[in-house]
């Protein structure tokens, strides 16, 4: 069984304000050619939109200590596309450990291409996600 918590519709926009914050690092990175921070933010990126995403839609987010246990919520989404960005998440988050936790640094081409995943994300969270008053 999945690890789920319940969660006030509201907080949506705390983790679409988390999320936003690391699509700006992600985009300063990219300019500074910073490419191990490029991936870093792009990986936070992808997975507070999808905290904000499960949060609003369902009430819920992953409770698992493992980030790709939270496409188990993604793919419940009653959204247009919702497989589609669950593989997209996944493919973004699989490079987590790589990135993180080993001496192999990130290549230009991986972070462009990372960069690109977390923005089409993002954007398609933003779409379906009213906007948050700071």
């Amino acid at each position: 069984m999945q690890q789920t918590v319940e969660i006030e519709k509201r907080h949506y926009a705390d983790y679409l304000k988390k999320a936003e914050e690391f699509f700006q690092g992600l985009k300063e990175a990219v300019q500074a050619g910073r490419w191990n921070a490029v991936g870093l933010n792009a990986i936070h990126c992808v997975i507070s939109a999808s905290d904000a995403m499960t949060t609003y839609h369902l009430q819920q987010r992953s409770a698992s200590d493992r980030h790709q246990d939270a496409a188990y919520l993604l793919k419940k989404l009653p959204l247009p596309g919702a497989m589609e960005k669950t593989k997209q998440f996944l493919d973004v988050l699989n490079l987590k450990n790589k990135i993180e936790y080993q001496y192999t640094l990130v290549s230009e081409k991986e972070a462009l291409q990372l960069a690109k995943q977390a923005e089409r994300f993002y954007s398609w969270a933003k779409e379906n996600l009213p906007r948050s008053k700071d």
